[in-house]
């Protein structure tokens, strides 16, 4: 799995039109993603995969092969136009999936995965900036901005 994967599957028509609903729209990122590599790419990954002992309570939003072949521990964030106002409450659970992504097995990557519409991609990137998150690097589409850091 890589970016261009991320790209193919948030920067449609589908997903701008979803990041317009209410609800539901990361979760059919995760879904949409994972159907991307499993289908379209033939590519083994895991949706909601159980973090190693003593962690297992948590879970991944996807688990796929990165780059590398090493196995690519992912999670994603999508700011939907009806989360206006609930901005430090999504920036707070991407602190909480930064957190989860330090307990992932060892020799394995860890990706954060964070999607925005595009009209509000610098106003959100102040706000990675206010809280000191600077690993991230953001790749910009038509309809939305994909922030992400790999470690």
């Amino acid at each position: 799995m890589n970016l261009h994967d991320v790209m193919a599957v948030v920067n449609t028509e589908a997903a701008a039109t979803l990041a317009l609903s209410k609800g539901g729209w990361e979760g059919w990122v995760q879904c949409e993603l994972w159907r991307h590599l499993t289908v379209v790419k033939g590519e083994p990954a895991e949706r909601e995969y159980p973090y190693p002992r003593p962690y297992q309570r948590q879970r991944c939003d996807l688990v796929a092969r990165g780059d590398d072949g090493r196995p690519l521990w992912t999670e994603i964030k999508a700011y939907g136009i009806f989360r206006e106002g609930d901005a430090d409450r999504f920036l707070d659970g991407i602190g909480v999936d930064l957190m989860k992504l330090e307990n992932r097995p060892r020799g394995t990557r860890a990706l954060s995965l964070v999607v925005v519409p595009k009209a509000i991609e610098e106003s959100f990137l102040w706000a990675l900036r206010q809280r000191k998150w600077l690993g991230f690097s953001v790749t910009n589409g038509t309809v939305v901005s994909v922030f992400h850091m790999t470690f």
